[in-house]
């Protein structure tokens, strides 16, 4: 059973945990979005590091977070809420990794409330995986010990069987023992960054990481959620110039508009579109 996303402390409030298992949801956006290849693995590190990167934000918050690859040629882009809601897009549909050299990019976290950016962290992808990349963008931003793990397995079907992350955040130390601290920390901890999926879900049913008692403070169910929907986009299309709208009706006679998240179609009609015409066309005064 998938566990969502877990975040803890370990023993006296050493680190903060998160713990993801976002099988589902990365499986999802695989079948929405027809991937294969080895689109199915990228797809779903990035699925596991946007929710890693959305694991602190609260109330209104959101994530928005992406990848811009030119080798090989790809794309992605999740945006998540503080309930663990997600929608995620992953292009083209086909992609296969010709050499181990890694990916060729940059990376890219939009932390935000309505109407207002809160925080912004580019990072360039390297010759890298999506997991080297996402540990120096978390070095950088948070400027504290960290381990890291993401691991994804896919299997001969070409379905995805784990979507696994976890996150071991160390808190800081007294200022006298601040580098013993951190020294500690890594020794105790680094075993964690090659676990396999099975041994990450296996420290939440023991109760413990590498010996350390872990203290589970809140679940939350990850979901798919897409924003879209018939009233939106409606509003998306009223906001086009109306002679597109009028191009709309006359060679059609209806617009058809689908989600570029959750692929679902949704279909105006021609009188909706005349109505709109008729909305945005600016009436003669005499």
């Amino acid at each position: 059973m998938a566990i969502g996303l877990i975040r803890g402390i370990l023993g006296d409030g050493i680190a903060r945990v998160f713990i993801i298992d976002v099988t589902g949801i990365a499986e999802q956006t695989r079948q929405l979005h027809k991937l294969t290849g080895d689109a199915v693995g990228l797809a779903a590190q990035a699925v596991v590091a946007s929710i890693v990167m959305a694991g602190q934000i609260k109330g209104e918050e959101r994530l928005s977070f992406q990848l811009q690859c030119n080798r090989p040629q790809c794309a992605f882009i999740a945006d998540v809420d503080a309930s663990g809601g997600i929608r995620a897009r992953f292009t083209p549909e086909v992609v296969f990794l010709s050499d181990k050299t890694g990916l060729d990019g940059m990376m890219l976290a939009i932390k935000s409330l309505p109407g207002k950016e809160l925080y912004r962290g580019v990072t360039a992808i390297e010759q890298e995986s999506i997991l080297a990349a996402l540990n120096r963008h978390i070095g950088t931003s948070a400027q504290v010990d960290n381990i890291l793990n993401i691991t994804v397995s896919v299997n001969q079907h070409g379905t995805v069987e784990h979507a696994i992350g976890i996150v071991i955040e160390r808190l800081p130390a007294s200022a006298s023992s601040e580098l013993e601290a951190s020294a500690e920390f890594l020794v105790a901890f680094d075993p964690v960054r090659e676990w396999t999926a099975p041994e990450i879900l296996a420290c939440v049913s023991a109760g413990e990481i590498q010996g350390v008692p872990l203290e589970i403070l809140e679940r939350t169910k990850v979901k798919w959620r897409c924003s879209c929907g018939p009233e939106r986009v409606e509003a998306v299309v009223l906001s086009l110039p109306v002679e597109e709208i009028t191009a709309m009706l006359e060679e059609d006679g209806q617009a058809e508009v689908v989600c570029h998240f959750c692929n679902v179609p949704y279909l105006i009609s021609g009188e909706r579109l005349s109505q709109m015409v008729v909305a945005k066309t600016p009436t003669e005064v005499n």
